[in-house]
């Protein structure tokens, strides 16, 4: 169910993989339509993720939604799904950073509940 929910994002124009990590960086799932480092990709999430969660905290801004890196060849999207996990959308510059993030607030719960 889980694949199934997360291939769904590649239906999104531009998006080529969406990933489920683990707090150790580990990677729980994937869905890749091209040739992408998961396990790196899963690595980095985590770290990241990691870090602009305590950013948030130590300025006092709370708790990290959503993190947005926007890169010369297109955009990461990292969001938390619980404690434990984190989904990282990975999109060229031809994908809509909107769109993609109306499809992960719709397909949050469905995730989180797959998981």
């Amino acid at each position: 169910m889980l694949k199934q929910i997360l291939g769904e994002f590649l239906k999104v124009e531009g998006v080529f993989a969406a990933v489920i990590v683990g707090r150790d960086g580990f990677v729980i799932e994937s869905a890749v339509s091209g040739k992408i480092d998961i396990d790196a990709l899963g690595a980095m999430a985590s770290t990241g993720m990691g870090t602009s969660e305590a950013m948030g905290i130590e300025l006092g801004r709370g708790n990290l939604n959503l993190m947005l890196v926007e890169l010369e060849k297109g955009s990461i999207i990292l969001s938390p799904l619980s404690s434990n996990e984190s989904i990282a959308i990975i999109a060229d510059t031809m994908a809509s950073v909107g769109r993609i993030r109306y499809e992960l607030k719709k397909n949050k719960e469905r995730l989180m509940a797959a998981l």
